[in-house]
């Protein structure tokens, strides 16, 4: 009787031990901070090479005549509401933060300018909108730009279809108002960015040629169908495939790719997909590469491991998380990685 107590208490330990392996193994996992660049192959800056200087010498006057008050197709661009330019700044930032933020997501910036956007001497903040047809939203934002200082519109229509004239415009902007910056981040106002630690990383050697960095997305289909929120006839995209491309919620970008996708920009026929068009289509005519970070970036099972306290991040590294993130996730994440 007692043999067999014996073997029914073994086999329930070895049960809860297997139980335990296969739980564990079925955690996501971060990257380890040490492992980063050997893992994943991000480039790092050549020791004979100075970060100032970068491998293609540019000017404004490699543009088109009248490029100022170009923006692709629009032939007379102008900002609504603009900033001083970097240059003019007692500090000139390491990375450029712009934000794609819809007019009426006044919360949502807010909420990122306590948290990972707050002042930080090695970033500067942005959030670009297009046009808005009621006075009172525009009122609006006059206000809150009056207040922070931060906003950037265009005088083209908010709209979903008009993506890709916001990314122009980041593009634009920082080719003639911010060049001293050594990175561009074009993200989106529902994203979490790991800001302090890809701060640190950026500051310490990363390669600034040629780099389009971002969650790399192969092999994609173009949706066809008639229910599809992001149908594309053939007449707008004949390939059945997009190319290789960057989703447009966090792109890193050095300076001299800034410029060679802007210049490709004001040269092509527009398409509504921003981040199609640009990382896609526009990085295969410039002979870029896309550096992939997808490790690098915490999926929602990650996340909410983190969030509700089942994974430790404190040992791990990560830079963003996908988009459509609710107040209390950003507030939990800033949280944690400022108190590692």
């Amino acid at each position: 009787m007692v043999f067999y107590e014996r073997r029914s208490i073994l086999v329930l330990f070895i049960g809860l031990l297997l139980c335990i392996t296969i739980w564990r193994a079925s955690q996501p996992q971060l990257v380890p901070t040490t492992e980063l660049t050997l893992r994943y192959g991000l480039p790092q800056q050549n020791a004979s090479t100075p970060m100032g200087i970068t491998t293609l010498l540019t000017t404004l006057e490699d543009l088109q005549p009248g490029d100022r008050h170009k923006l692709i197709d629009l032939v007379n661009f102008r900002y609504i509401i603009e900033q001083r330019s970097c240059n003019e700044l007692h500090v000139q930032p390491l990375v450029l933060i712009l934000v794609h933020s819809a007019p009426g997501n006044g919360i949502k910036r807010n909420l990122i300018r306590r948290t990972w956007g707050r002042d930080d001497v090695r970033a500067r903040l942005l959030f670009l909108l297009g046009t808005v047809a009621q006075p009172s939203m525009q009122e609006e934002l006059l206000r809150e730009n009056e207040m922070y200082g931060d906003l950037i519109q265009g005088n083209f229509i908010d709209a979903y279809r008009n993506m890709t004239y916001k990314h122009a415009m980041a593009l634009k902007w920082f080719t003639y108002s911010c060049p001293e910056a050594h990175f561009l981040l074009k993200t989106d106002d529902d994203v979490f960015v790991n800001s302090p630690t890809m701060f640190d990383f950026l500051d310490n050697g990363v390669d600034r040629r040629r780099l389009v960095a971002c969650y790399e997305v192969q092999g994609a289909r173009v949706k066809r169908s008639y229910r599809s929120k992001w149908r594309v006839s053939t007449k707008e995209y004949a390939e059945k495939y997009y190319p290789t491309y960057c989703p447009g919620f966090s792109i890193i970008y050095s300076p001299d790719a800034v410029w060679l996708l802007y210049r490709e920009a004001q040269r092509n026929p527009y398409f509504w997909i921003d981040d199609v068009h640009v990382t896609g289509t526009l990085v295969q005519r410039t002979n870029m590469t896309i550096t992939p970070l997808n490790p690098l970036f915490l999926t929602r099972p990650q996340m909410n491991s983190i969030v509700n306290g089942r994974l430790n991040a404190t040992s791990s590294l990560f830079f963003f998380t996908i988009p459509d993130l609710k107040e209390h996730e950003i507030v939990t994440l800033w949280k944690i990685v400022t108190e590692r």
